[in-house]
C-alpha cells in the first residue's frame, strides 16, 4: 500500500510538469478512508484504539519510551507544533506551497532551547519530533479542533484558526509563538541564506488525549513491514510493534531488497508528494510499482490519498470498462 499522506485535492489532479504523460493503470473507483489514511493505516496494524486517540499523543507515546519513560502519572496535554511559512495578501493570511517547513536537527534544538528559556516559567516545553516538527507540552485545550498543515496549503489562514471549546488557549499561545519567532535570530539567518521564515509553529492534533498511556500492544497488521520518514506513522509502528524502514529515494530500493521476495513482505510505503514535482513522484513511486505489477512480482497495488483509497492487481487490466487513471486522478473527488 502506498500512501499520499499529504496530497488533498481541491481542483484538477497534478499532471506533469514536462508535457509528458504519467503512468496510468485501470483503477478500480476510489473508496472513502474512516478517519481518513491515519485510522485506515492504525486498523490496518491492529491498533483499532489508535484510530481514535489524537497524533499528537500517539507520537508522544512513541518519544516517552524512547527516552524509557511509560508516561504512567505523568499525564499532560499535547500537541504537535509544526514550523510553518505563512504569506500575508492584501486580505488575508494564506498557506503558499512551500508553507509547511521542516527544520534541521540543530535548528529544531535552537528553537527547542529558545522555547524553553522564554516559554518553561509557564510549564510548557517543545519537543524537537522529526519532520513532524515538536511535540508541544504542557497546554490544555481539550477539545479544540484543528486542523492538520497540509491540509491548509494554498488556503486562507482565517477559516482554519483553532475553533471550538479550548480553543482560545490555542489561539493565544499562538500569537505569542508569532511575535517570538519574529525576532529570533534562527529566523533572521534562515532570510539571509534565501530560505522561508518560520512564521509560526502550527498547533494541531491534540486536544482528545487518552484515558490511559499508551503502550507498546502487538495486534494482527495487514502489513510486515512499514517504510516511512512521516513521524506519526514511526510512532504507530513502535506502539504496535511493527517494523519500521525509513523511506529510501525510490520504491526501486525497497524492490531491491532480497527480503521482499523471499519472505513475500506486504508492505505500508507513506511517501510525501509536498514540494516534489508529479514527474519524479510517478517514476519514483509509481511506474515501478507498475513494471513490478506486471512481471507478477507485486501482487496488488493499492494507492490511499485524498481521504480515500483505490487499488489494482494484474488482472485489471482485461476489465477495460475502466478508465486508465494516474494515481492523483484515481482519488480524486467523485472518481469513477
Amino acid at each position: 500500500m502506498l500512501v499520499l499522506p499529504d496530497l488533498f485535492l481541491r481542483g484538477a489532479a497534478p499532471t506533469s510538469s514536462a508535457g509528458a504523460s504519467l503512468t496510468s493503470l485501470r483503477f478500480a473507483a476510489p473508496h472513502l478512508m474512516r478517519g481518513g489514511w491515519r485510522g485506515t493505516v492504525a486498523r490496518g496494524v491492529g491498533r483499532d484504539d489508535l484510530a481514535l486517540i489524537d497524533e499528537a499523543s500517539v507520537i508522544d507515546a512513541a518519544l516517552r519510551l524512547d527516552d524509557g519513560r511509560d508516561g504512567h502519572g505523568d499525564r499532560v496535554d499535547v500537541w504537535i507544533a509544526t514550523p510553518v511559512h505563512l504569506m500575508a495578501g492584501l486580505k488575508t493570511v494564506h498557506f503558499p506551497a512551500n508553507g509547511v517547513l521542516r527544520l534541521s536537527e540543530d535548528e529544531a534544538n535552537e528553537l527547542s532551547a529558545a522555547f524553553a528559556t522564554t516559554f518553561g516559567e509557564e510549564g510548557l516545553a517543545l519537543y524537537p519530533a522529526g519532520a513532524a516538527g515538536f511535540v508541544l507540552r504542557g497546554v490544555a485545550a481539550v477539545g479544540a479542533l484543528t486542523v492538520e498543515p497540509a491540509r491548509l496549503i494554498g488556503e486562507s489562514l482565517e477559516t482554519h484558526l483553532p475553533s471550538g471549546a479550548g480553543s482560545a488557549e490555542l489561539r493565544a499561545l499562538a500569537s505569542e509563538i508569532e511575535m517570538w519567532l519574529h525576532a529570533m535570530p534562527l529566523n533572521r539567518r534562515r532570510e539571509v541564506r534565501g530560505e522561508p521564515g518560520i512564521s509560526s509553529l502550527w498547533l494541531w492534533g491534540g486536544g482528545q488525549p487518552p484515558r490511559d498511556p499508551l503502550s507498546p500492544t502487538r495486534g494482527a497488521s495487514r502489513w510486515s513491514r512499514i517504510v516511512t520518514d512521516d513521524v506519526w506513522a514511526q510512532a504507530l509502528g513502535r506502539l504496535s510493534s511493527v517494523p519500521v524502514s525509513p523511506l529510501p529515494e525510490s520504491i526501486n530500493e525497497i524492490f531491491g531488497d532480497a527480503s521482499l521476495e523471499s519472505v513475500g513482505e506486504s508492505l505500508l510505503v507513506i511517501a510525501p508528494t509536498l514540494g516534489v514535482a508529479a514527474d519524479y513522484f510517478d517514476q519514483a513511486w509509481v511506474a515501478p510499482a507498475v513494471r513490478a505489477l506486471r512481471e507478477g512480482r507485486l501482487g496488488r497495488f493499492t494507492v490511499a490519498a485524498n481521504d480515500r483509497w483505490t487499488s489494482v492487481d494484474p488482472g485489471d487490466r482485461y476489465r477495460v470498462w475502466r478508465p486508465h487513471r494516474t494515481v492523483f486522478t484515481a482519488v480524486a473527488d467523485g472518481g469513477a
